[in-house]
């Protein structure tokens, strides 16, 4: 192969290489915006829900200073009447934990001896 073939390959190679960069990267722009965009539709609708739950009283939403949404606390309570059993009520709060970006839900169980 000759120096010239060489130099007329390399440089169909480098063609090929830029276009094939531009086509990527213009689909990829394309599949990031429309991600962003599902994601936004998705946070909006998932705030809906957790707005909805709090206003039915089903749970306590944890709010950070600006007022989005860290956390929830489900509370549910069981009791029995008729048999003098002890009723208890569990409830699940979220705290960050000691590493710097996660966080991690821990048990919190009261019991309570009724008559």
């Amino acid at each position: 192969m000759n120096l010239p073939n060489m130099v007329s390959a390399f440089v169909g190679v480098a063609i090929g290489g830029v276009i094939t960069w531009l086509v990527s990267r213009y689909y990829y722009k394309k599949a990031g915006n429309e991600l962003k965009q599902e994601a936004t539709e998705l946070r909006r609708l998932t705030n809906v829900v957790l707005r909805g739950l709090e206003d039915a009283g089903s749970v306590k939403l944890n709010r950070d200073t600006s007022g989005k949404v860290i956390g929830l606390i489900i509370e549910a309570s069981a009791r029995l009447t008729d048999g003098g059993l002890p009723s208890a009520e569990g409830e699940v709060i979220q705290r960050e934990s000691s590493n710097r970006d996660s966080r991690e839900a821990s048990d919190v169980d009261s019991s309570k001896g009724s008559g």
